[in-house]
């Protein structure tokens, strides 16, 4: 027994899964993460080679002119503004801001490449960190990989006093006075021994206590980003200062996006459907014709030329008055019949019986070639109701 599902009855929702990877300069090797420098032909002879080591096999050689040829002509074509050309991401908040959305690829640079297995649809935003040494460098969901010493954590705001004071900097920041906030044109204008700044706001969350601007120049660290990371390709490129950086041992962690798919299904039983028993000694079949021939092997085959018409097991009165009365006949006493139309009555005195009314316990999905793609298992058999409809829902992912 087959029935249709209508399109409005399915329903296909994607949905975001992440996971959770760690290399190591050691295990990297192995699982194919590799470090690769880029020079331009400035540096190196266009032709020198380096080589990686590759324990579970031959050794990689490539050629560093060439791996700076793809990321310049790539990601650091100057194409930011550019609606076909560009590359990466780049959000409101950046409109005014300069320094914040440039990509900045000098003579030198190091490129971590991860393979497409451990990336998906992409490295999920602002989980990426690397542990070099004792340096930590943390991805600030817009494309690019920054020290911690560039982030400033609000340790209390009072817009009353207006003064804001950060975390771990207050001994040598003190009290900075507020003087103007304006979240249309992203400014900040604060007071600082007696200096007035203005400061464009990059992100600003009192929920969660993160205030980034885009610098500070009473503050003595350096706010730029060390590289930068793209996140649908896996791949994280150190262009600031990439001689010190991922030098010996490293970490890198970070999260894969996979997009999952759940399909729900509503799938209606109606009063007159699924209600009648697949047991061949409950059903009556009339008027069937069959022939049989030999074949050449001497076979003897028989076939059905006409179905006729099936009959449950019941009393039942016909459009021209005729009663077919295909009733079983009790084995205790012949003059006690009784049909599908005593379910209801057989019910009540053996609940656990089915009758002839079958119970349903394993839903199968068709494709439209009747191809068998999906088996539903019910975890527990539920009664198909001659008098009320029954609905099932199935959820699976993909």
């Amino acid at each position: 027994m087959l029935k249709r599902i209508p399109k409005s009855d399915i329903s296909i929702r994607p949905f975001k899964a992440y996971k959770e990877w760690s290399f190591d300069n050691v295990t990297s090797v192995s699982s194919s993460v590799f470090v690769y420098n880029a020079y331009t032909g400035s540096v190196i002879n266009n032709y020198e080679t380096e080589t990686i080591i590759n324990p579970n096999g031959e050794d990689i050689v490539y050629y560093p002119t060439s791996i700076y040829g793809q990321l310049n002509a790539q990601f650091y074509n100057n194409k930011i503004d550019d609606p076909i050309l560009r590359v990466g991401f780049k959000t409101n908040a950046f409109t005014i801001i300069t320094t914040a959305k440039e990509r900045n690829l000098g003579s030198k640079a190091k490129v971590i490449s991860i393979p497409q297995n451990y990336v998906g649809d992409g490295i999920k935003r602002g989980s990426v960190s690397i542990i070099d040494g004792n340096e930590l460098y943390s991805d600030d969901g817009f494309g690019n990989l920054r020290g911690t010493e560039s982030e400033l954590i609000l340790e209390s705001i009072n817009f009353d006093n207006e003064q804001i004071e950060f975390l771990d900097l207050t001994e040598v920041l003190n009290t900075i006075e507020i003087l103007e906030i304006n979240y249309n044109s992203n400014l900040l204008r604060v007071s600082y021994n007696g200096t007035i700044y203005n400061l464009v706001i990059i992100l600003a969350n009192f929920e969660t206590n993160v205030l980034i601007v885009e610098d500070i120049p009473f503050v003595s660290f350096d706010n730029r980003p060390v590289g930068n990371i793209f996140y649908n390709q896996g791949i994280i490129v150190i262009t600031n200062n990439s001689d010190n950086v991922i030098s010996s041992s490293w970490e890198l962690n970070y999260k894969s996006t996979e997009t999952i798919y759940e399909h729900e299904y509503l799938l209606i039983v109606n009063e007159d459907e699924f209600n009648v028993s697949q047991n061949p000694s409950a059903v009556v079949t009339l008027n069937q014709e069959t022939s049989s021939f030999v074949t050449t092997d001497l076979k003897l085959v028989k076939t059905i030329t006409n179905p006729g018409v099936k009959y449950i097991r019941k009393k039942s009165i016909l459009s021209t008055g005729d009663i077919l009365d295909f009733r079983f006949t009790s084995s205790v006493d012949t003059n006690i019949n009784a049909g599908f139309e005593h379910w209801d009555l057989s019910g009540s005195v053996d609940s656990t019986g089915s009758f002839l009314t079958p119970f349903i316990t394993t839903i199968g999905l068709y494709d439209d070639n009747c191809d068998l793609v999906a088996v539903a298992k019910l975890p527990q058999p539920i009664k198909s109701e001659p008098d009320i409809p029954v609905n099932f829902i199935i959820r699976f992912d993909t």
